[in-house]
């Protein structure tokens, strides 16, 4: 049965909803009468097929054709997932309630990252018609408040997703209403809303058992004990980024005790944790998989030598900016976690050539970007020894003062499928040189590779 949930005459003008002359969601132009051959030919169940493989803007024009591709066009099996991204500003409030009253139960994503002039009236209908939605990103739509949240929890009470990257007006008591409505919910991401407190998150924890990512990436508000009191809700939390929040050992520490199968934790640039946090990750965190501790500059080779030999599942791990870590820590990594692909050493101003060495006698096989950046003491005894790694794909050198440019380029002749970005200082060149058309130095290894 095709189940049309849309009639000619609820079709709106384009230029209520985008304007754009050449561009356009709805059209209001007459459609033509049905006598196409195609249409006699063709079953309504295949025309309809074909137009679920549509994307928005074709399914639009598709409507215009005539009457039945209009009906089946705008059916409301064609409009499950619908994403305004490329509109962003241009989308006006309508668009919301033209969408819900043709989806209604029908969708089940929708995007509207960026599209700032969306706000809550907007969104109560929606919220209202497409109860049955799973994904929701509201990123940037800094207009949407906590009223949303308040109809999210009303309504959606299937929802799985939800982004509120950037929707700074959202306070506790969304996560309250989220948590009371939404207790299905997998993933939530709260990055940069400064007005939400430990208290939200505390809620949301004991009102959304399912919770496996948690994103509160710059949130101001929190505190080193967020999760105090909680540790028991945190036993199904895969994903967690606290990247730049107020994070110490307390906040680590309850991490830890609470959730055993993190694979994906972020506490860049969270500078007040120390080795003992490194230590409780260890004994709680054994699944972890990538790790983020970039800008951490009071961790060392102690903390690392009890993470490395604990969390052998490690894939990735940016340790960018620890400059207290030397060989030490590498080796350790190296031998104890023989998964490691992604590895970042950037401004690791103590590591040698040992590190690539062990790095290479280990990681061999797998190694797949190295990030090498401002590590004066690696040689080009170093890189050389990087050309036996089949997988690697990315390496990064800029500011290595003791590689030379003639190592990147014989580097670079023996494996020209690695992409290698190193800096060198075009040096002035001589009177007699040969230049190139330009007028520049025909070796382009002088500069930028």
């Amino acid at each position: 049965m095709i189940v049309s949930t849309m009639h000619i005459h609820d079709l709106t003008p384009a230029n209520e909803l985008i304007d754009d002359d050449e561009t356009y969601l709805i059209t209001s132009l007459a459609p033509y009468e049905d006598g196409a051959l195609i249409n006699k030919i063709l079953p309504k169940e295949l025309i309809l097929r074909v137009f679920s493989y549509l994307d928005i803007i074709s399914l639009c024009r598709s409507a215009q054709s005539c009457r039945l591709w209009s009906q089946l066009a705008l059916d409301g099996s064609n409009w499950q997932s619908i994403d305004l991204f490329t509109f962003q500003k241009h989308i006006k409030s309508n668009v919301l309630d033209s969408i819900a009253r043709r989806c209604g139960g029908f969708l089940k994503e929708l995007s509207l990252k960026g599209c700032e002039n969306i706000h809550d009236s907007a969104l109560r209908s929606f919220t209202a018609k497409c109860a049955n939605i799973e994904y929701l990103s509201l990123h940037k739509c800094k207009r949407v408040t906590d009223t949303t949240c308040d109809n999210l929890g009303r309504h959606c009470h299937r929802l799985l997703t939800l982004n509120l990257d950037n929707c700074t007006a959202i306070t506790d008591r969304s996560l309250r209403s989220i948590a009371d409505g939404c207790r299905m919910l997998e993933t939530l991401n709260i990055a940069w809303c400064d007005n939400v407190t430990d208290r939200g998150i505390q809620l949301l924890l004991q009102g959304c058992p399912l919770l496996s990512t948690l994103i509160m990436r710059g949130c101001d508000g929190l505190t080193e004990r967020v999760f105090e009191g909680v540790e028991d809700r945190l036993g199904e939390l895969r994903v967690l980024n606290m990247q730049q929040c107020y994070v110490t050992d307390i906040t680590v520490n309850c991490i830890a005790a609470g959730a055993a199968n993190l694979e994906s934790l972020n506490l860049a640039s969270c500078n007040l944790i120390s080795d003992q946090s490194l230590q409780a990750l260890a004994r709680g965190c054994k699944n972890l998989v990538t790790l983020e501790l970039a800008a951490c500059g009071a961790l060392s080779d102690s903390g690392f030598s009890h993470l490395g030999r604990a969390c052998t599942k490690l894939e990735r791990i940016d340790l960018e900016d620890c400059t207290n870590i030397t060989d030490a820590t590498v080796i350790c990594v190296a031998m104890n976690c023989p998964k490691i692909a992604n590895l970042g050493l950037s401004h690791c101003e103590l590591l040698t050539d040992a590190s690539i060495t062990s790095l290479v006698a280990n990681q061999r096989e797998i190694l797949e970007v190295l990030e090498l950046d401002n590590c004066p003491n690696i040689s080009d005894a170093g890189l050389s020894q990087l050309k036996v790694c089949p997988k690697l794909r990315r390496l990064d050198l800029y500011d290595c003062q003791n590689v030379s440019k003639d190592a990147v380029c014989r580097f670079r002749a023996q494996r020209p499928s690695v992409e290698v970005h190193a800096y060198f200082a075009p040096a002035t060149p001589p009177a007699t040189a040969v230049h190139g058309r330009q007028g520049g130095p025909i070796c382009r290894c002088c500069s930028i590779l």
